[in-house]
């Protein structure tokens, strides 16, 4: 068993390499944003971060910060999976509870863009309505995300880095090459 997880900024690609292990690995994924999403269409909700994150700080102090990981985890176990990539993953609670459930078969990965300006192209190309509309309220969003999640702490507790800088093939190598040198029992291709 081997349970995924990627952590970073807004427009790191973090969603893009859970993604990738279930395209080209077929690991099956869990969205811990789909979970908030699917509660703001519940309630009625526009579908942007501000509404996003206050259904998450809500469900938090009311639950317990373990909350939409006792989801996730739950999930994953009714579903039976050997294997799962989850996003969404932005606290250092959210890991500390992970390695709890799963001890060395949670698999962290930590992407990163040495660039904001290019972080930011990212997301405007993407046109997403909870994505921030201009460079400036991009860098007001990092900062935020930063005071609620802890960010930097919760990259920090990762077991690999990966540089998203460059291509989507650039980013697919390195993951490529951390499960064949970890030799994570993945098969390549597996859709």
């Amino acid at each position: 068993m081997k349970i995924f997880g990627a952590i970073g900024l807004n427009g790191s690609g973090k969603d893009e390499v859970v993604k990738y292990l279930q395209q080209g690995y077929n690991v099956p994924l869990i969205s811990v944003g789909h979970i908030v999403r699917e509660i703001a269409r519940e309630q009625g909700l526009p579908i942007n971060r501000d509404n996003l994150h206050r259904i998450s700080r809500e469900r938090i102090d009311e639950f317990g910060k373990e909350y939409f990981m006792n989801l996730v985890v739950a999930k994953i176990g009714q579903n039976g999976w050997r294997n799962a990539g989850i996003t969404g993953i932005r606290t250092p609670e959210d890991i500390r509870y992970l390695k709890e459930q799963y001890n060395s078969d949670f698999i962290l990965f930590h992407v990163f863009v040495r660039s904001v300006r290019l972080r930011y192209e990212r997301t405007h190309k993407r046109a997403k309505a909870r994505d921030p509309k201009t460079y400036d309220a991009f860098l007001e969003q990092d900062r935020e995300e930063e005071r609620m999640f802890h960010i930097d702490e919760a990259s920090s507790m990762a077991d690999y880095s990966l540089n998203n800088s460059g291509s989507l093939e650039s980013l697919h190598k390195q993951i490529d090459e951390i499960i064949e040198t970890e030799n994570f029992e993945l098969e390549k291709g597996k859709n």
